[in-house]
């Protein structure tokens, strides 16, 4: 395997192995005599720039006397899905690594908590609505990216609700994705229908956080929570900004925007509730 860009499994996996060679008190020469490789290679694997096999990691894990079965489970994990090929690799030359990378981490989740209070999330996206959306992004306006081919990979991402076993999905849209009439009304009626049609999928939980909510603990903006990898094992926050995304998986952190999460589940509308509330909505358009 040659060396790559940085994707999260691989930084996640390069500071996990740094932390555990630290925590015992071993350079990087002192390292590579225990575990039998070069120092340029175990370098890049701590530099988050060359993926690594489990049977690798596994054996590393070992020397270090890892035994947390939970830690080892989530590395290991990691570890096999970052070799795993998908169709996100056709965009790999076309779209920012970041955006790309996200997309595999989205298509292996075994779960999916969204807070998107300004538009409709992605995966619901109906194609007319994320053209609108893409060509008068700020990302769109600052570059020179086709935004047909960002149109096409966002409908290949919702390509996972069709999968025999899609992730289940839990999603909080604001009021104000509702009415903001991107596109026209034509399109807001076409997108608010996918809404409802969406909402029948068995997988999905779609409720509304109406402005008669008031104050809420989303004020900060949209936020993911991804369940990566079989059950869940790794829960990680992707945050976008105009900028900038990142990823959170501080056990601390992450814990409170589950609980974020859970509040604004609990006061935003119940989704049968939800359902009435974009019908109505759609019948004024």
């Amino acid at each position: 395997m040659g060396y790559d860009r940085q994707t999260y499994r691989r930084r996640k996996i390069g500071d996990s192995l740094r932390m555990f060679r630290e925590s015992l008190g071993l350079t990087q020469t002192a390292a590579c005599r225990l575990l039998d490789r070069s120092q340029a290679s175990l370098s890049a694997y701590e530099n988050g720039h060359r993926a690594i096999r489990p049977r690798d990691l596994k054996h590393i894990l070992d020397v270090y006397g890892v035994t947390d079965d939970l830690v080892r489970s989530r590395l290991l994990s990691l570890a096999a899905q970052g070799r795993q090929d998908g169709w996100w690799h056709d965009f790999d030359e076309r779209l920012a690594p970041g955006v790309v990378d996200f997309a595999s981490l989205e298509a292996d989740a075994s779960s999916v908590r969204m807070f998107q209070p300004l538009l409709v999330h992605g995966l619901l996206q109906e194609e007319d609505y994320a053209r609108a959306v893409i060509a008068d992004s700020g990302s769109a306006l600052r570059s020179s990216r086709d935004i047909e081919t960002e149109i096409s990979f966002r409908l290949h991402r919702q390509r996972l609700h069709d999968r025999e076993q899609p992730p289940t999905m839990s999603l909080v849209l604001g009021e104000p994705a509702l009415r903001q009439a991107m596109g026209g009304a034509a399109v807001m009626r076409s997108q608010l229908r996918k809404l409802l049609v969406m909402s029948d999928r068995p997988h999905i939980d779609l409720q509304i956080l109406p402005f008669a909510a008031g104050a809420h603990p989303g004020g900060d903006g949209p936020f993911t929570i991804l369940g990566v990898g079989p059950e869940g094992l790794l829960d990680v926050v992707a945050i976008d900004s105009l900028t900038r995304s990142w990823y959170v998986d501080e056990p601390s952190d992450v814990d409170h925007y589950c609980e974020a999460f859970d509040r604004l589940r609990e006061i935003a509308l119940s989704g049968t509730d939800s359902r009435e509330f974009i019908e109505r909505i759609l019948s004024e358009l």
